[in-house]
C-alpha cells in the first residue's frame, strides 16, 4: 500500500456526489492517525465514513475539530480491531479508538437503526446494521446527517444539508415533530445550532420553527443533567442573547428556568471575559427577581444541576446588583468583600447601566489596594489577650467590628487597629448590632 493512500471499504448504500477541489484539500488536512483507523477497518472488510460536526466543518472549510466515524463493524470487532479502544458507549455502538503515539481520539460508532423513543429520552432498542442511508435517516437535522467516504472522496447528502449550511438554515430530517419527538434534548440541541457564532443566528425552517413550539413539553421527559449541559453551552454562545430571545417567545426558556424572565436587553448589552460568560447570563436571566427571594434562585439551580460554584457566584452576583461603591471607604470594602468577582459584577452593571457602571469602574481602578492587605491584622488570639474575652460570638464579632475599621480606615499595623478599642463601645452594646465586613 502506498503511503498516504486511504483503502476503499464498503459501498454506501445512498448516493454520493464528487467533493470539491476545497473539500479535498480539508481532507487532505487532516491526521494521519484517521486513515490508519480508517485503513484497518477497510482492510478487516469493514465500510467506514466520517459523519458529525466534522462533515459540517469541512463543508464549510473551517478547521476540523472531533472526527467521529460510522462504520458497518459491531462494537466487538472495533474493539478487537484496536486493542487501545475504550468501550465509552458499546451498548449504543461507540467505541472511543486510539492509535499509538497520538493523543487523537475518535469516536467510532456502528451503523444503527434504532426503535421507537418510548420514553422520549431514549430508544427502546439499538439494532446494528449496514446500511448508511438507515443511519442518517435517524438523525436530528440534516446538517448533522451528511457524511464523507474519505477513500472515494464522495458527500453523501440525502436530506440536503449542505444546501442549508449554504443557505444558513436550521431544518430537521424528515418530519420535525417526529424527530423532536423522538429525544426531548432536541428541543434544546435546536436552539443551540441556531448559534453559528460568526456565521451568524440561523432561523428554523417553518416546519422545525412550528414543530419547538408544540414539542417543548418533551423536555419534560429529559433528565435536569442532560438539559443543563446543553443549556450551559447555549449560554457560553457567542449569539446566546438572539437564541435566549427565541427560546423565551417559543415557551421554552420558562420551562427550564420559570420566572426567570428578565428583560433580555441587557444580554445583547453584556460583554465580558469567556470564564465569565455563563455566570453573568443567568445572572442577567434573574435581575428581576428580588433579592430576598434568592432561595427561589438557589432552588431552581439546584433542580437544574448547575454545579455549586456557579450557583453560588449566581447567587453572591445577584444578591449585589445595583450595588457599586461611591467613594473611596466603600470602594476599598467592595473590593475585598466581591474578590474575584469584581469583573463579572462590573459587566453586569455595565449590562444594565453602562454609564453608573463605568463611574464605579473608574473609581475602583483609582483606589489603591488597602494597606493591610484583605485578612485582619488582629487574629482572635491577639484579640483576646487585649481584651480578655474569652472564645465565643462577642469575640468573633469584635474581630469582624475591628477587621471593617481596618478596612474602612485603611489602617495597616496591629496598633493602629488596637487602638480602636478605646474608641468604639464594645463593652457594653449588643455585638449583634456590631457593624461587618459584608456588601453591600
Amino acid at each position: 500500500m502506498a503511503e498516504g493512500m486511504w483503502l476503499e471499504g464498503t459501498l454506501a448504500d445512498c448516493p454520493g456526489e464528487p467533493l470539491t477541489e476545497a473539500q479535498i484539500s480539508w481532507k487532505n488536512a487532516l491526521p494521519s492517525a484517521l486513515r490508519e483507523v480508517c485503513n484497518r477497518v477497510t482492510t478487516a472488510g469493514g465500510g467506514i465514513w466520517l459523519v458529525g460536526g466534522s462533515v459540517r466543518e469541512a463543508m464549510l472549510e473551517n478547521p476540523w475539530k472531533d472526527l467521529d466515524l460510522a462504520t458497518t463493524m459491531t462494537p466487538d470487532e472495533v474493539e478487537a480491531l484496536f486493542p487501545r479502544s475504550i468501550p465509552t458507549g458499546a451498548q449504543y455502538g461507540t467505541i472511543t479508538v486510539r492509535i499509538a503515539d497520538t493523543d487523537i481520539e475518535f469516536e467510532v460508532t456502528t451503523l444503527r437503526s434504532e426503535g421507537s423513543y418510548g420514553d422520549g429520552r431514549r430508544p427502546r432498542e439499538v439494532t446494528f446494521g449496514q446500511s448508511l442511508s438507515e443511519d442518517l435517516s435517524r438523525r436530528d437535522f440534516t446538517i448533522n446527517a451528511m457524511a464523507i467516504d474519505l477513500a472515494r472522496n464522495l458527500l453523501h447528502d440525502p436530506y440536503h444539508g449542505q444546501s442549508d449550511l449554504q443557505n444558513k438554515r436550521l431544518s430537521a430530517v424528515g418530519d420535525a415533530a417526529e424527530r423532536l419527538g423522538e429525544d426531548g434534548l432536541r428541543v434544546l440541541r435546536a436552539y443551540r445550532f441556531m448559534d453559528q457564532e460568526r456565521r451568524g443566528f440561523w432561523e428554523p425552517d417553518e416546519h422545525l420553527a412550528s414543530a419547538l413550539k408544540t414539542c417543548g413539553e418533551m423536555l419534560e421527559k429529559v433528565s435536569q443533567e442532560r438539559i443543563w449541559s446543553e443549556f450551559n453551552r447555549i449560554l457560553g454562545g457567542q449569539r446566546a442573547p438572539e437564541v435566549l430571545e427565541r427560546m423565551r417567545i417559543d415557551g421554552v426558556l420558562s420551562r427550564i428556568l420559570p420566572g426567570w424572565d428578565a428583560e433580555l436587553e441587557s444580554q445583547h448589552e453584556l460583554s465580558t471575559s469567556v470564564e465569565d460568560v455563563v455566570v453573568c447570563r443567568l445572572t442577567l436571566l434573574s435581575s428581576d427577581i428580588p433579592a430576598a427571594r434568592w432561595r427561589v434562585i438557589d432552588h431552581d439551580m439546584r433542580i437544574l444541576t448547575i454545579p455549586n460554584h456557579t450557583r453560588k457566584r449566581v447567587l453572591k452576583l445577584h444578591g449585589i446588583i445595583g450595588h457599586l461603591p461611591h467613594d473611596l471607604v466603600s470602594c476599598r470594602r467592595y473590593r475585598i468583600c466581591i474578590d474575584e468577582d469584581v469583573n463579572a459584577h462590573l459587566d453586569i452593571e455595565s449590562a444594565l447601566n453602562r454609564k453608573t457602571a463605568d463611574a464605579a469602574r473608574i473609581l475602583i481602578k483609582k483606589t489603591p489596594k488597602p494597606k493591610g492587605g484583605i485578612v485582619p491584622i488582629v487574629d482572635g488570639h491577639q484579640l483576646s489577650n487585649v481584651s480578655d474575652l474569652p472564645s465565643g460570638r462577642r469575640l468573633g464579632r469584635l474581630k469582624e467590628w475591628l477587621f471593617r475599621l481596618q478596612i474602612d480606615q485603611d489602617l495597616s499595623t496591629d496598633t493602629e487597629v488596637l487602638a480602636w478599642l478605646g474608641i468604639i463601645d464594645w463593652q457594653t452594646s449588643n455585638p449583634e448590632d456590631w457593624p461587618e465586613v459584608s456588601w453591600p
